[in-house]
Formats: C-alpha cells, structure tokens, sequence
C-alpha cells in the first residue's frame, strides 16, 4: 500500500511538473530545445551555427570541441525538467531549458538558451554540466542520510512546530490572556533560523530571520537539495510560560 502511495504521489508531481512546462514553453519550442541537445551531441556544428543569433556563431566551433567529449559519452534521450521564459517590451523573448539525461554513472544537465524575435527561434546560449548519477535525485530527501545529528534535527523542527501549535490553541480556548490577535501572529512566527543542507550536511546560522510556524523544509528547484530549517518560536514559548504561571484562578473564569 505504501508504495502504490509513494508511486501515486509521484506521478502526480511528475504531472503538474509537465503541466508547467507546458504553460511556459509550447510544444515546438520544447521540441526545438531537444533538437538542439541531439544536434549537439551528434557534432552537428554547421547545423548549429546556421540556427543560432549571430553573435554566438563564431564561438560555437571552440565551444564545441569543450562541450561534446562531456555530452556524446552520455547514453539515452534528455527530456525537460524545467523552463523559464523572460521577455522584454519591444525585444526578443528567451526561453531557457533545462534538459536532463543519461545512464549509469554518465549523466548531463543541458542548458538551452533560445531567443525569439517575431518567428524566428535561434539558439543563444549552451552549457552542459556532467553528473555522476542522476541529476534530479541527487537532492532526494533520505530520512537516514544525516545520521544522528538528522533526526535530531528533525525533532527539534517537529518540537518548534508543535510549540506554535500548542500556543496558539491556548491562546483561544484560554480566555485570560488578552490581545489574543497580537499573541496569535507572535505565536505563529519564529525569529532566527537554523538551515541544514540536507545532502552536505552543512548548516547556517541566519540570526535576522521570520520564520513561520516555527520550521520549514524547502528546495529551491529539480536540482537543488533540500534545506530544513527552525526558528526560536519565542512569541509562543512567552504564551506557554504564562499559561503555566497563571493565576489559578483564571481556569474558573474559563469555564464560567
């Protein structure tokens, strides 16, 4: 059952992820970035130069000699992982691809910059990054990856939460604590963040920093790796301590 799940939740993030590449970019412009990649990895210079703006052509036969002994070793097709679109009042629009693909332990990112002016399509711009596995998954989350000091983490976030959680049901099934709308957004934020990179292990300090709900757990794109983060939720923890400094009496003004 977990892994009919797992699969499901997949291919539902795998959808909505094709769903906004096909809102950015139409169907020829993808088609035309993936032409590119192929063209690049055959040693088509001629054919890339012809469709590329001018400025770029006389770099493309040195950029070549670079570019394809670290893509033409890499097996399988590149499919679209991600794409942004700028586009300029009274100029051309770029379209930048991001394009994954390959096998084994020879894995390639392809960057493909093309410029629009009217419907002409030309290539600008392409870079190639190599991997030893695959790009997409080398960010994935694995809960045990960080050992101890991860689960760690992990608790505390888990503990940061619950505190802006708990305060804020205090806040409104308690009726002696007054401004309940001003100690509901202090409880609801965590000042300062602690930020762990979960694939390098490497963690910051950020101590000017406005946390909501006291962690978060966030990445910035296909390629990135996951950063989990807490805050010091100093607005609930205040909450919490007057709540157990109360006057006793206060619980029969409760249910009063």
């Amino acid at each position: 059952m977990r892994r009919l799940l797992l699969i499901g939740l997949l291919c539902l993030a795998a959808c909505s992820s094709q769903d906004l590449i096909d809102k950015i970019a139409t169907p020829r412009e993808q088609a035309l970035a993936l032409q590119i990649i192929d063209q690049v990895r055959a040693g088509q210079t001629d054919a890339l130069i012809q469709g590329s703006v001018p400025e770029l052509r006389p770099q493309l036969p040195g950029a070549m000699k670079q570019i394809l002994p670290v893509i033409a070793p890499v097996r399988g097709p590149f499919h679209i992982v991600s794409v942004n679109k700028m586009a300029v009042a009274g100029g051309p629009t770029t379209t930048v691809f991001n394009a994954e693909g390959g096998s084994g332990n020879r894995w390639a990112v392809a960057r493909v910059t093309i410029q629009q002016s009217g419907a002409t399509q030309q290539l600008a711009g392409f870079y190639v990054t190599p991997f030893a596995m695959s790009p997409s998954q080398a960010g994935d989350f694995r809960i045990g990856q960080r050992g101890p000091i991860g689960y760690l983490w992990i608790a505390v976030m888990l503990a940061s939460f619950a505190t802006c959680i708990a305060a804020i049901i205090l806040i409104w099934r308690r009726r002696w604590i007054e401004r309940r709308w001003l100690w509901t957004i202090a409880s609801l934020i965590g000042i300062g963040q602690f930020a762990l990179d979960w694939s390098s292990g490497a963690w910051e300090l950020r101590p000017v920093y406005i946390g909501l709900l006291g962690a978060a757990a966030l990445r910035a794109g296909p390629y990135a790796p996951w950063v989990l983060s807490f805050s010091i939720p100093i607005g609930a923890l205040i909450v919490i301590l007057r709540w157990y400094r109360r006057d006793p009496n206060a619980d029969e003004y409760d249910r009063a």
